[in-house]
């Protein structure tokens, strides 16, 4: 699913991230790196292999959409150290010429050191890219001359059919000059979506991408 904003094309991935044409860019929300591992510490119950789909997520994208760019929208990583920052090196040294770059979320407290350690481009607050603006948290003010791109909700919506059927899923808000990106890991959770005025909601299934209808 494409939409087009500023002139520039984005297109909206069933993986849950968003790919920026014009400059060969993937943007990523709350991958939230560590949570898997912190969960089984503390005994809850994980698949173990849970992790791993985080990272082959990424490198399918990655090979599948050949980008040059990666802006992570905050929450890349979710506690203390642990394996899943050891497997994130790994992963990293793999992808060595793929810029990455880092806009701080409320998770991401490891000292700065480590991040040069992953190669990884740091901003405490914000990203700006020509009129894109590409931060954590989601902005209550906008300049009509910007757009931006955030996380940290992890948006979910729910439809509701007939005889209460319903079908409940992450997705994509874009508001007149904001997308939230829906949570990019697993077992990340999620907060529901209202549908308001001026407010294009994006629904994602296994196989596609779906605009909810205005009705």
């Amino acid at each position: 699913m494409k939409i087009r904003i500023h002139d520039n094309d984005f297109t909206l991935l069933v993986d849950k991230a968003i790919f920026w044409e014009d400059t060969h860019t993937l943007l990523i929300g709350d991958l939230h790196l560590g949570k898997i591992a912190h969960f089984r510490k503390e005994g809850i119950a994980v698949p173990p292999l849970a992790a791993e789909d985080n990272f082959k997520r990424l490198t399918h994208l990655l090979t599948r959409t050949k980008a040059r760019r990666i802006i992570f929208l905050g929450d890349l990583f979710h506690s203390k150290h642990n394996s899943e920052w050891e497997a994130f090196l790994v992963w990293r040294e793999t992808f060595r010429s793929t810029q990455m770059v880092m806009v701080k979320g409320n998770h991401d407290s490891f000292d700065r050191s480590f991040y040069e350690q992953a190669n990884l481009e740091v901003y405490e607050a914000e990203y700006v890219v020509g009129p894109f603006v590409f931060t954590h948290f989601p902005k209550t003010e906008w300049n009509q001359d910007q757009f931006v791109f955030c996380g940290h909700i992890h948006p979910v919506f729910l439809i509701v059919g007939r005889g209460r059927q319903h079908f409940s899923s992450p997705c994509f808000v874009v508001d007149p000059y904001q997308a939230i990106l829906p949570s990019f890991g697993v077992f990340t959770g999620g907060h529901r979506i209202a549908k308001i005025r001026d407010r294009r909601i994006f629904m994602l299934t296994h196989e596609r991408v779906f605009e909810v209808s205005n009705r």
